[in-house]
């Protein structure tokens, strides 16, 4: 009886094989899950930590939004913006003080949040929330030029008013609403600009609105003051020529 040798060697390195790949996979497993086991636990402390500096952020940005807001009830802004009638906007209340003492809050909760991603190796939102930390200071510009310039609207709607009332109320009343009107969207030109939106088409609508208003002065002057102009331009042709 002969024997296969070449077959039985076959199976037996085969076999063997078999084994030592087994056992290979085994320890990547188990190498792979120590690993896991080993980075979960060494995040941890940075986890905690991270939580930590969020929980102080939250608890500063807190008591910054009720100092805001109690300093800013104590220099009565509401009541001094109330006097122009800004506090409110298609008949809903709008309340400056609660904006900007939100503003102040996220700004901070946005600061404490980046060591806090740091701790968690988030970096790649980092990079994003750094840029809305230095976009911040442009809302609350625009915010303050949003009041400043609302202001200045009704300002100018009562300094027009009193200025055009010897020509009758409803002639006043319409020169007083083109002047608020004027300074509100010139308002909101800034506050968009400063807000970086559409800087290069804004240009081109100012632009086209400064010309619009002097076509339409030149026309409403030239149609309806032509006896006005003449009489002027007589005047000032006779004393060239006297």
């Amino acid at each position: 009886m002969q024997l296969d040798l070449n077959g039985i060697n076959k199976r037996i390195f085969e076999r063997g094989c078999g084994k030592v790949n087994l056992e290979d996979l085994y320890v990547s497993v188990s190498d792979a899950v120590l690993r896991s086991v080993i980075t979960f636990v060494e995040f941890i402390p940075s986890f905690i930590g991270g939580l930590i500096i969020l929980f102080i952020g939250l608890v500063v940005a807190g008591i910054s939004h009720r100092l805001i807001l109690g300093s800013l009830k104590v220099i009565k802004l509401e009541q001094f913006l109330a006097k122009y009638g800004i506090t409110k906007l298609e008949g809903k209340d709008i309340e400056w003080s609660e904006i900007l003492a939100q503003i102040a809050r996220w700004t901070i909760i946005v600061i404490f949040l980046v060591p806090a991603l740091e701790a968690w190796r988030l970096s790649a939102v980092n990079a994003v929330l750094n840029r809305v930390i230095l976009y911040i200071p442009n809302v609350i510009v625009a915010v303050v030029l949003a009041m400043i310039g609302l202001v200045f609207a009704r300002i100018g709607y009562k300094v027009a008013y009193n200025a055009a009332k010897a020509l009758g109320k409803q002639l006043a009343n319409t020169v007083a609403l083109v002047a608020q009107w004027s300074i509100t969207i010139f308002t909101g030109f800034l506050v968009l600009h400063q807000l970086g939106v559409a800087q290069e088409l804004l240009r081109i609508l100012f632009a086209g609105l400064v010309a619009m208003i002097a076509i339409a002065g030149g026309l409403a002057f030239g149609l309806g003051g032509q006896h006005t102009a003449k009489q002027i331009l007589e005047e000032v042709w006779n004393k060239f020529h006297k």
